[in-house]
């Protein structure tokens, strides 16, 4: 079989599982849909924060204006997209 092919029978299979966990387990409730929603809003702001904070950090240190800040935080935005996506993908 060709990879893609095994790639396509990988996604039918979770596909299947998650469909089957789903019907198990029922409808998720309205908390457990906020806490997933503060989860992810969560995973997004606390790297661009981060960025932030070492960014002014660095134009604190070496007199840089916002250099470092900007650049830390379009990183740290970035970053947190990234793992939103993981995250939403991985369940």
């Amino acid at each position: 079989m060709t990879a893609s092919a095994n790639g396509f029978l990988e996604a039918v299979r979770r596909r299947v599982e998650r469909l089957k966990h789903a019907r198990a387990e029922g409808e998720p409730t309205i908390s457990s849909q906020l806490g997933q929603v503060g989860v992810l809003g969560w995973i997004i702001v606390t790297p661009a924060l981060l960025g932030v904070l070492a960014g002014r950090w660095l134009d604190s240190r070496f007199h840089m204006g916002v250099f470092w800040t900007a650049a830390f935080l379009f990183l740290g935005v970035g970053l947190g997209f990234w793992s939103a996506w993981r995250w939403m993908h991985a369940r």
